[in-house]
C-alpha cells in the first residue's frame, strides 16, 4: 500500500475514538463496479435523498413513506491537482452527515458563521466533528425534536479497517472515496421533506460539498418522489473558518496536516466558494460530484 493509499484510508480517524460511536456498524448498499459501498447510521429511523433532475412515474397522491437510495458517487479526474500534491492528484470526498427535513438546510445558513460541528467536518472531514467537541451529529441530534429535523445520521464506506494507531482498535478507518468510489444507502420520504447533506472537498482547508439553503426536495408535496440526477442542487462552500491555502499543498489542510484544528482562525461566514475568488483551481461541482435518487 502506497503512503497515499495510507493517508487516505486513516486521516480521518484523528476524530478520536468518537468517532466509532457514531460511525462504526454503518451498513447499506453495494457501491457498484469500483466504488466503495456505503452505509448510513440515522438517529430517528428515517433517512435521507437528494433533488432531482426528474420525476418518478406516478399518482401524485401516493402515500408515504417511500424507501429512496441515495448514491454519492466520486467522478472527478484522478489527475486534477499535481502528481506530488498530498493527495497524488486526486480529489477525495469524506463521509458526511445528513439530515431529512421539512424546512430550511439545517446544517448551515448561508450568510452566518459555521458551527463548530460543521467546522470540524470542513476542516478535518469527520462527520463526527472534533474530538470532545459537538459533531455534526449531535447538532442535527438536538434539533430533531422540532419536528422539523425528521432523521439525520452519517454516510461511511461499507468496509471500514482497524486503524493501526489506535491500541484498542475502536476508531474505524473510514475513508474518504476517491474517484470512482461511492456512498449508497436508503433513507425514507414523505411528501414535503427534504435533504441536506455535507461532505469534506479533500484537498482543502474548509471547502465542503452540499446542497444550499432550500435542501433538495425528496418528495414535493405536489409531485411524486424525486427520481434521478440531482447534483445541480449541490455546491461547493467555504465554511469561512480557516483561509485557504493552495489545494493540495498547504500544510493546514487534511490529509497533511498533524492535527485536526490545526491552521489559523478566519472568523468568516459559510458562503459558495464560487464567491470566494481565492485565485486556486476547483473543479466544477459536476465534475467531482454525482448525487443521484432511486425510489425502491
Amino acid at each position: 500500500m502506497s503512503d497515499r493509499d495510507t493517508s487516505r484510508r486513516q486521516f480521518l480517524t484523528i476524530a478520536g475514538s468518537a468517532a466509532a460511536i457514531a460511525l462504526a456498524g454503518c451498513s447499506g448498499g453495494d457501491g457498484g463496479d469500483g466504488s466503495n459501498g456505503g452505509g448510513n447510521e440515522s438517529m430517528d429511523g428515517g433517512s435521507m435523498g437528494n433533488e432531482s433532475s426528474g420525476e418518478m412515474d406516478g399518482d401524485a397522491t401516493m402515500e408515504g413513506p417511500v424507501t429512496i437510495r441515495v448514491r454519492i458517487e466520486n467522478v472527478a479526474p484522478t489527475d486534477f491537482y499535481g502528481m506530488d500534491s498530498s493527495t497524488g492528484g486526486q480529489v477525495w470526498i469524506t463521509p458526511g452527515a445528513f439530515a431529512v427535513h421539512t424546512e430550511s438546510n439545517p446544517i448551515f445558513t448561508e450568510g452566518e458563521p459555521a458551527s463548530i460541528g460543521l467546522e470540524g467536518l470542513a476542516e478535518a472531514g469527520p462527520p463526527t466533528g472534533f474530538p470532545n467537541e459537538p459533531g455534526p451529529l449531535d447538532e442535527l441530534g438536538e434539533m430533531s425534536g422540532d419536528m422539523t429535523v425528521v432523521a439525520a445520521g452519517a454516510y461511511t464506506p461499507q468496509n471500514t479497517v482497524a486503524d493501526p494507531n489506535d491500541p484498542m482498535g475502536e476508531v474505524p478507518g473510514a475513508p474518504p472515496i476517491a474517484p470512482g468510489g461511492a456512498f449508497e444507502f436508503d433513507v425514507e420520504a414523505e411528501p414535503g421533506q427534504k435533504l441536506s447533506f455535507a461532505s469534506m472537498f479533500v484537498p482543502s482547508n474548509d471547502i465542503f460539498f452540499a446542497p444550499g439553503s432550500d435542501g433538495i426536495p425528496l418528495w414535493p408535496m405536489d409531485g411524486s418522489p424525486t427520481e434521478g440526477d440531482v447534483t445541480g442542487a449541490v455546491e461547493l462552500w467555504d465554511a469561512g473558518t480557516e483561509p485557504n491555502g493552495e489545494p493540495g499543498y498547504g500544510p493546514d489542510q487534511a490529509p497533511a496536516q498533524d492535527s485536526p484544528r490545526q491552521g489559523a482562525e478566519e472568523g468568516g461566514v459559510v458562503r459558495p466558494l464560487s464567491s470566494v475568488m481565492d485565485g486556486y483551481s476547483y473543479p466544477d461541482v459536476g465534475d467531482a460530484i454525482r448525487v443521484t435518487l432511486t425510489p425502491q
